[in-house]
């Protein structure tokens, strides 16, 4: 399973904006058309389809691509649509299996991508194909003729990825899709920590609650007591998971959580 996120903003402008607004970690991958963003192996689709918003609010444009050996997708994120709606390449249950490796499902949240299936899955539709094309076309500024033309062929989700970005005008993209399938990346992207805080603190809620609770139910104490007491120990429990953020990218040394790599250097050049 890869995960890239693809912007036209250069660089340097990037991993400046992205270590000012916490947003990361990942691996910068400089080419013509802008930046290449590798995260983390260990990266959720949700947390993946996050960031890819978040930089396209610094960034103007960009697109989360995810896949794997028969499936792919892309999720274009622009000013006009900036909630991702994926497209997705390769067979229906290769597609569901896809998503489900990169959300991480549980059994039981696999038992419901396939019953839903059909909701995720409208590339049959005329509807659905137009809407894909009109965002591809925003992102990658082709034609929506074109665009339709080449989201014909959604079948076939073999090297899909890279077959969609040359075609688009995006080889270096597509080199970096390839050369990060190959393991020419992971030097750089292993030791990256998933863009996740720790879930445990939200746990301690309920507990909290309770204990509360029987504190005014034993104690007779008054209900402002019980308010003030669980809306403090909230309070607390979040400013800690926001101080959690915060250590993920904007208190590392930018070079650390932010590096910009030569993924491409030595690789045969593109056309």
């Amino acid at each position: 399973m890869r995960m890239l996120i693809w912007t036209p903003l250069n660089a340097a402008e990037l991993q400046k904006a992205m270590h000012g607004a916490n947003i990361g970690p990942a691996a910068l991958v400089p080419v013509h058309s802008g930046t290449v963003l590798l995260p983390s192996l260990d990266i959720k689709l949700a947390e993946a389809v996050l960031m890819a918003a978040r930089v396209r609010k610094v960034a103007d444009r960009a697109a989360l691509f995810v896949w794997n050996e028969s499936a792919a997708a892309c999720y274009p994120f622009t000013a006009a649509t900036p909630i991702g709606r994926g497209w997705f390449w390769g067979g229906h249950d290769e597609v569901v299996g896809m998503l489900a490796a990169a959300k991480r499902s549980s059994a039981v949240g696999r038992a419901a991508d396939r019953a839903f299936s059909g909701l995720l899955d409208q590339r049959g539709k005329e509807k659905a194909r137009l809407a894909a094309a009109e965002r591809t076309a925003a992102l990658t500024g082709a034609d929506v003729t074109e665009v339709l033309h080449a989201l014909g062929d959604h079948r076939n989700g073999v090297d899909a990825v890279p077959r969609f970005l040359r075609e688009f005008g995006l080889p270096e993209v597509a080199l970096v899709a390839e050369l990060a399938d190959e393991g020419r990346a992971d030097a750089w992207i292993t030791p990256l920590a998933p863009p996740r805080t720790p879930s445990w603190p939200k746990a301690l809620i309920p507990p909290i609650w309770l204990a509360l609770l029987a504190g005014l139910l034993a104690f007779g104490l008054p209900w402002w007591v019980f308010a003030l007491a669980f809306g403090g120990s909230v309070v607390v429990i979040y400013a800690a998971l926001a101080s959690a953020a915060n250590q993920l990218v904007r208190r590392k040394p930018v070079n650390t959580a932010l590096p910009v790599v030569p993924v491409t250097q030595g690789a045969a050049p593109t056309d």
